[in-house]
Parts: structure tokens; sequence; C-alpha cells
């Protein structure tokens, strides 16, 4: 019977405790699971066939992002941080690029409505409805890392790792299919310091933490 009251005891501290950690974390937090493929259009080599092929990648990441509370159900503004991971495919699995990006996004939301809308209909629509469509613009910087087998000698493997700045201006929409849950789909143009641009089409499942 003690182990039983030991145990009832154990879960209402777990509970508890649970629930003082969800009461620091900030309101507007969420974290977004992303899968993305990225064409690289710069370089090419000859297959096979004689025809040219370019270097794809197909990778994912996650992203943990921040809206800038209102009084209204969504924000306009939100804030990321972003890591990626890519492979290439067709040719190899020898060649990798990742990605670490900082972005700041700006959220045009729809509403569905039915009557005719005031000005103060408006406001208490924004104030207490989640808009079911976003379009959405982002500009990001950060960091890429590009990795790539050399040779092998001696049974070492030789590789090359490339660092450089990186520019993103992205645009997109997302799917609010739960007032907790978006489906996030969009395009990104990547630009690092050598000029040489990626054309990048990503899919992503946002989950907003919840505040207890």
């Amino acid at each position: 019977m003690k182990r039983y009251y030991i145990i009832i005891f154990m879960f209402i501290i777990i509970l508890n405790s649970t629930q003082k950690l969800f009461s620091y974390i900030p309101e507007g937090l969420y974290i977004t699971p992303k899968f993305i493929f990225s064409h690289d259009g710069n370089y090419y080599y000859i297959k096979d066939n004689g025809k040219k092929g370019y270097f794809n990648y197909l990778g994912g990441g996650f992203s943990l992002g921040y809206n800038i509370p209102t009084i209204n159900k969504s924000s306009p503004v939100r804030f990321e941080f972003e890591y990626m991971g890519r492979n290439i495919i067709e040719m190899t699995n020898d060649i990798k690029m990742h990605t670490i990006l900082g972005s700041v996004y700006f959220d045009i939301n729809f509403f569905l409505i039915k009557e005719r809308l005031t000005d103060e209909s408006y406001k208490q629509t924004l104030i207490d409805k989640y808009p079911p469509f976003t379009i959405f613009l982002g500009f990001s910087i950060g960091a890429k890392l590009k990795d790539s087998f050399l040779a092998e000698y001696d049974e070492a493997k030789h590789r090359i790792s490339v660092n450089t700045l990186v520019f993103g201006f992205s645009g997109g929409m997302a799917f609010n299919v739960l007032p907790f849950m978006s489906i996030d789909l969009a395009y990104r143009y990547l630009l690092d310091t050598k000029a040489e641009g990626y054309h990048e089409a990503l899919l992503g499942v946002r989950f907003k933490v919840p505040k207890l």
C-alpha cells in the first residue's frame, strides 16, 4: 500500500513541475519540423547519356519560432531560428549541405466571413478568430556549410568544408487547420556571398507550444 502512495505522490510532483515548466514558456512560441528540396543550378555534371545533370538536395530539419503577442488571435510578425540538413540525390550521398538561419516573417491573414463587416465587427473578428489561411513573406540571414567528399587515402576519408554567409528571401502559404497547428508550404531563394543561388521548396507543420 505504501508503494502506491509513493507512486501517487511522485506523480503529483511531476505534474506540478510540468505545469511550472510550461508557465515559464513565453506565449507565442512554436516548433516546426520541416522537409526541404534544394536545387543548385550553379554547377552541373555530365550524365552517362551525355546530358547535363544538376545538383539537387533533399533533407529536413526544424525551426523554433516566436509570434510577437498582440491583442489579436494571430500575430502578423514572427521570428524563427532554423536548422536544415540536406543530402545530395541522384548521383552520390557524399555531398551534404547544412544551413543555420535566423528569419523574420510577416503574415497576411485571410478570414472567411459571411456577414457584412463593420469597423467594430472587423476588430472583434481579429480578436476572437484564427485565420484559416495566411500568406507570408520572409527574410533570412545565416550560415551555410557545404561538406564534400574528396578522396580516400590509407583507409582515411578526406573531406573539404566551405562556410559562407547566406541570405534568404521567401514567400509561402500557411493553412491553419487547427488553432494550435498550421501546414506551411513555401519557396525560398537562398543566396550566398559567392553570388551562388539555390531554389528551395519547403514543407512544414507548425505546432504552437501551449501556455499553461
